[in-house]
């Protein structure tokens, strides 16, 4: 079980420190709409990269995010309703919704992504939206790296909850 406890604590702590870091690319897109509001309202003179920019930093934050708010349970839930139930009918919907929704929509989506941004890579793909033209490949490699983190730490979260159900303990 300590192997098992070590496991998922790296996984925690990997997802800490990746949604931590990429969040500051909040402040990064805060910088870039200031700069391309005062250049277009101000002085007349709208930038051409400030809308490729803002999707950028802001998919990076919420796509290097997802996992460190799965952990910390910072998605939306019901708890009006949900907080009612005893830890181990809490554990019970958590894993049968994990089987049935997370787990089949996020490894589709990791199982398509993975050849589709290696793909991008390979014919290093430039945007054809905008009239610069930026690579997409790094946007689609964050964005493949934020979904395979959310699986990760949904594998974890669910192997918590299972032992849960299984044993009525808490949450290793």
């Amino acid at each position: 079980m300590t192997i098992l406890k070590t496991v998922l604590q790296a996984i925690d702590k990997l997802n800490e420190v990746i949604g931590k870091i990429f969040s500051w690319a909040m402040l990064l897109l805060a910088l870039t709409m200031t700069y391309e509001v005062i250049s277009r309202y101000v002085f007349n003179h709208p930038t051409m990269w400030s809308y490729d920019v803002s999707y950028f930093l802001g998919s990076m934050t919420l796509m290097l995010g997802m996992a460190y708010t799965l952990r910390i349970k910072g998605h939306v839930y019901i708890d009006i309703i949900y907080d009612k139930f005893p830890k181990r009918v809490q554990a019970l919907l958590y894993v049968v919704f994990g089987l049935l929704l997370f787990f089949p929509l996020w490894g589709m989506l990791l199982k398509v992504m993975i050849p589709h941004t290696l793909l991008s890579w390979a014919n290093q793909e430039k945007s054809w939206v905008g009239s610069w033209q930026p690579i997409v490949y790094p946007f689609k490699t964050w964005v493949t790296a934020g979904v395979a983190m959310l699986f990760l730490q949904g594998v974890a979260e669910f192997i918590r909850d299972l032992t849960v159900l299984i044993t009525g303990g808490e949450r290793p």
